[in-house]
């Protein structure tokens, strides 16, 4: 994954050294939409380790949603999104 877009769907999962809550604000303020859990509609988890065998992490492998750990995430975040094309009413 090389770029993030608005409308991402993110979940989160393990340890960081950032807050949680800190990484899912800036998250959110950059247009993604956080997730408690990895659904089919998740496009993308961050994990720091992504060898835990932690179930979320386990679920995204099955459902083919890339990962991402934290320093690649906040990489990401720092680059900038697009514009979005409209912002719904």
């Amino acid at each position: 994954m090389r770029t993030l877009r608005p409308g991402l769907r993110v979940a989160f999962s393990g340890s960081f050294l950032e807050p949680r809550a800190e990484l899912a604000r800036r998250a959110r303020r950059a247009g993604l939409v956080v997730e408690g859990t990895v659904t089919d509609a998740t496009g993308l988890l961050v994990a720091n380790d992504a060898g835990s065998g932690a179930a979320a992490v386990r679920v995204a492998v099955a459902r083919g949603v890339p990962l991402l750990d934290e320093y690649s995430f906040t990489d990401l975040l720092a680059a900038g999104l697009p514009a979005p094309a409209h912002v719904p009413a």
